[in-house]
């Protein structure tokens, strides 16, 4: 099924090329309204989660998520720029223990802070502290903390099935897609860079290396433009 990204940010992010024929490479941003690929399954539920995972790694929190989303929600985190896997961490919960990092669930800022100042007193040791948080208020307690561990709240993205899907190339310096008209255009007009196409079907393999190496490259790319030439 061809299908395009129609619902949810202006950029989102791609996962799960697993389940496509043809699709970006995971952790590709992807624009709104632009056509994704030839996809089934539950994509559009990952490409929720890596999208989620990277607006709050934008905020310049580290982001760790549970193995309960399952081996294909971990690997979309993963593309998404995720950090790890809280249950390999080995991490507490509201306790310091003999652990390096606690996670500690609150409502609002002053309660987090509380609840970490009460852990030091009582362990009198460094520790790094891990909120537990939905997305929202993810966003409001990220910068208090070491890391976040995301518990839901994804961002909600839609996806429409379309009838065509057209070969556009990306300059990963610049952020500008072009149209290719059979692969005649190659370079960037503006670096003069090689063009990536954003549909493929030779991908790397799946694994959490890849899926963080290709996120940590778009993650500063803040600019994407549409130039027809």
């Amino acid at each position: 099924m061809k299908l395009a990204y129609v619902k949810g940010p202006l950029v989102a992010v791609f996962a799960g090329s697993w389940l496509c024929e043809k699709s970006p490479v995971d952790g590709v941003p992807i624009l709104l309204g632009e056509p994704i690929g030839e996809c089934a399954g539950d994509v559009a539920r990952l490409i929720s989660i890596a999208t989620t995972v990277r607006a709050v790694k934008r905020l310049g929190a580290r982001v760790y998520v549970s193995e309960a989303l399952g081996a294909d929600g971990v690997d979309a985190a993963f593309a998404g720029g995720a950090d790890g896997v809280v249950e390999e961490l080995g991490a507490s919960k509201d306790a310091a223990g003999g652990t390096q990092a606690v996670v500690v669930e609150a409502g609002d800022v002053a309660e987090l802070l509380n609840k970490a100042r009460r852990l030091g007193e009582e362990v009198r040791r460094g520790f790094e502290v891990l909120v537990a948080a939905p997305f929202d208020k993810a966003v409001e307690l990220a910068p208090f903390v070491d890391g976040v561990v995301l518990t839901g709240g994804w961002v909600e993205v839609g996806l429409e099935e379309v009838g065509h899907v057209p070969e556009v190339g990306r300059c990963t310096a610049c952020g500008v897609d072009y149209l290719m008209y059979g692969e005649t255009i190659r370079r960037c007009v503006y670096c003069g860079r090689r063009l990536v196409k954003v549909i493929t079907s030779t991908r790397p393999p799946r694994s959490r290396p890849v899926f963080r190496a290709v996120a940590k490259k778009y993650l500063k790319l803040a600019i994407h433009r549409f130039k027809v030439v």
